[in-house]
């Protein structure tokens, strides 16, 4: 943005999740999308949004209150993010995490049955872990592959989050000295050691 506000170089091009592009679709079409994770359920609900109505004096540039507490009116169109393979949203700014992911993170976490389940756990995410062998894969059932057909080993893992910090760099997502942060960790982990 200091580029855009100082050099007029414009901002790389938005990448946020559109209905225009496929990448923003109804709760049915995420949920076909997202893969079949032994013991992880998509959710079958989200949380709605409705139209507050406050009388005939208040319209969306405000106004008088006449009605207290306000009605509800009608539902906003709910949309959520279409995802890839490995569970990870196609749209959006793609950080070292879902370039070079360890597993299929989640904006969602459904309650237990328990506890109002299948409701969702506001403002809770979900991480689900990518086996670490394919023989291990195999075994559970995911569809995912294994750390071991991702990257190889631990140096394949590395050099992949080199060219995943590069490509960050030359978007100008990242900086620098963030992309060497992130290659030192990559180097430290234990990520198939």
């Amino acid at each position: 943005m200091d580029k855009w506000a100082d050099e007029g170089i414009e901002p790389p091009a938005s990448n946020y999740p559109s209905v225009s592009n496929g990448t923003l679709v109804s709760l049915p079409q995420a949920a076909a999308s997202f893969p079949i994770i032994p013991g992880v359920s998509f959710p079958t609900v989200y949380d709605t949004y409705e139209l507050l109505i406050f009388g005939p004096l208040f319209n969306s540039l405000g106004g008088v209150l006449t009605i207290q507490p306000p009605l509800n009116g009608p539902s906003y169109v709910i949309k959520l993010p279409k995802t890839d393979q490995d569970g990870i949203q196609l749209a959006g700014v793609h950080q070292i995490e879902s370039r070079v992911p360890l597993g299929t993170s989640t904006g969602w976490n459904i309650r237990t049955p328990a506890h109002r389940g299948p409701n969702l756990c506001g403002l809770t995410g979900s991480y689900f872990p990518f086996a670490t062998t394919k023989a291990q894969r195999m075994a559970d059932g995911d569809p995912r592959l294994s750390l071991q057909e991702l990257y190889g080993s631990h140096s394949g893992f590395v050099n992949a989050v080199k060219t995943a910090a590069r490509e960050l760099v030359d978007e100008r997502f990242l900086l620098k000295v963030d992309a060497d942060a992130d290659i030192s960790a990559a180097e430290a982990s234990n990520v198939l050691q």
